[in-house]
């Protein structure tokens, strides 16, 4: 027993995945102190110290030096720093962000060799909100008319040749064919997000929505002439965070808009042929007089946001004009034609 891990680090599921097979780790108690409380490790090779220290680096880590059972031990704590914030620390959450922390584990240790620990640190946020995305997927499983499901899948190999705030995963994979073939390797990549919620706000009273206009970078990079769009307001779930609570958190940093309620109009993954963004879409109930057209967005995210208020009926025309070649909205705006007459008085 060579490192003893506490907190949250103190997971056998987390150890397991970041030291990989071979390695030791128990439940155990620093000399000194009473009950069990951390995990004892002993790495099995130099590759699975190397990942520990860049695990244990990339949370900023505190490392001391303590014992067990008379045995030096280095002891690995997280800092205060690395904690703040985080929502791990005792609060009713905090069973949640255990789990995103074992989904985040393998692509944390996957940066290791790649890129240096500060720099994964920076994007933290991102690989558990991506953690979340997986578990949000394993707790609503679907099955298609078929019944086939991932164990009909043959996973080859998985890559990721870039990794930023996105990723990009390269898989060679086969599959079980609709004959009861095999399909053979298949090479695919794949844009990995994570899960999205979007608003579309409207006040039943005058009939009104508000829509928001700003750059993004799907137009410029498909040259389109007029990079600025309107969307429904949208927003990237924080991890430990609802889509729900997303949903009036985005409205308010995006469009200075208080929803009094939210409706669920579907969740759906917008393009399935290349990217794992799953989208919450929501309709917002809002008071929308004529001032209600603000500019929004968050400066630390360079986000620079026009809202603009308009009837339904001008929205539609928008929409039929070609002027709104954005799916979220198109689909929100289409939902709220079908159900506003039911959706009147809801508050």
């Amino acid at each position: 027993m060579q490192v003893f891990l506490v907190g949250p680090f103190a997971d056998v599921e987390i150890a397991a995945q970041v030291l990989g097979s071979g390695s030791a780790a128990v439940p155990a108690t620093l000399d000194g102190s009473a009950g069990p409380d951390g995990l004892g490790v002993r790495p099995a090779s130099a590759e699975a110290e190397r990942r520990l220290d860049f695990y244990a680096a990339v949370h900023d880590a505190e490392i001391s030096q303590g014992t067990v059972g008379g045995v030096p031990v280095s002891v690995v704590a997280p800092s205060a720093t690395a904690l703040a914030g985080r929502r791990f620390d005792g609060e009713p959450s905090s069973e949640r962000w255990r789990a995103i922390w074992r989904e985040a584990a393998e692509e944390i240790v996957d940066c290791a060799g790649v890129q240096d620990a500060g720099t994964v640190r920076s994007r933290l946020g991102m690989i558990w909100a991506r953690a979340e995305s997986r578990l949000r997927a394993r707790e609503a499983p679907r099955r298609p008319p078929s019944g086939l499901d991932e164990s009909d899948i043959r996973m080859q190999s998985v890559e990721r040749p870039y990794r930023k705030y996105f990723l990009v995963e390269d898989y060679v994979y086969s599959h079980r064919r609709f004959d009861g073939g095999d399909s053979g390797s298949l090479v695919r990549a794949a844009f990995v997000m994570a899960d999205a919620v979007t608003v579309l706000p409207w006040d039943p009273v005058r009939d009104r929505v508000l829509v928001i206009e700003q750059i993004r970078v799907s137009p410029i990079a498909r040259h389109d002439p007029s990079p600025w769009v309107l969307e429904p307001i949208a927003g990237r779930i924080e991890p430990g965070d609802t889509p729900e609570a997303t949903a009036h958190k985005e409205a308010a940093e995006e469009a200075r808009l208080s929803l009094s309620a939210v409706h669920k109009i579907a969740e759906y993954y917008p393009s399935t042929g290349a990217f794992s963004e799953y989208i919450y879409a929501y309709l917002g109930i809002a008071d929308l007089p004529d001032d209600a057209a603000q500019l929004g967005g968050l400066d630390v995210e360079g986000e620079d946001i026009r809202g603009h208020v308009m009837s339904r009926d001008a929205l539609r025309e928008r929409i039929a004009a070609g002027d709104v070649p954005v799916g979220p909205l198109i689909l929100s705006a289409w939902w709220l034609d079908a159900n506003a007459d039911r959706l009147r008085g809801s508050g």
